[in-house]
């Protein structure tokens, strides 16, 4: 998948299978809600597209967040690089949110003809800018442009083969603090209910 209609983040509570984290991350203002039913059963209902028939089974706790990212988040990231000269070198900018552009210096606002501007999700960024978001988090939402380039997704990977397919870095780097959720994950998370029909 190389664009995200919308960013949904995943946050370690467990990294892997039996292994706890000593403390899990930040939740940074993204509201994180945890996903149990460890080894959960796969769906095997009706699936006339296959899409969905034998997946969302996933073997470790951990959390998502309950809503998209939201404009003031994105907002947050973007501005930390864009005020240093930095933006149009790793961001395109979200196909809808509800930021704009003149700022500051080379800072995004937020649009003032819009309600609750700062609230609304971040639609249409390509998958690399979802990526290099993680890896920000990832390393504390640091100033530092290097911390762009690892952590969650290592950004060297970035590339297209000569049949102009990509080569990047799919799947989260171990020990990763937050990521883009897996098609398992998000499927689980989507349909998770502690409360209902027995573990979850």
């Amino acid at each position: 998948i190389q664009s995200l209609a919308l960013l949904a983040i995943a946050a370690g509570a467990l990294l892997a299978a039996g292994r706890a984290s000593a403390q899990p991350p930040p939740d940074y203002g993204i509201d994180l809600v945890t996903v149990g039913a460890v080894g959960n059963a796969p769906y095997d209902g009706e699936d006339p597209f296959y899409f969905a028939y034998g997946r969302g089974r996933v073997d470790y706790e951990y959390r998502i967040g309950r809503t998209e990212i939201t404009t003031a988040q994105w907002m947050e990231f973007v501005n930390t690089f864009a005020v240093q000269g930095l933006r149009e070198s790793f961001v395109f900018g979200p196909a809808s949110w509800g930021g704009q552009g003149g700022g500051p210096g080379r800072a995004y606002s937020l649009r003032t003809d819009v309600p609750n501007a700062a609230m609304l999700p971040v639609v249409g960024m390509s998958w690399r800018e979802a990526a290099t978001f993680c890896n920000w988090l990832h390393n504390g939402k640091s100033s530092d442009p290097v911390s762009l380039r690892s952590g969650a997704y290592d950004t060297s990977t970035f590339g297209f083969n000569p049949d102009f397919t990509y080569n990047d870095q799919q799947t989260r780097s171990p020990g990763a603090l937050f990521w883009i959720p897996s098609y398992d994950e998000w499927l689980k998370a989507a349909h998770y209910d502690p409360n209902k029909n027995g573990p979850g």
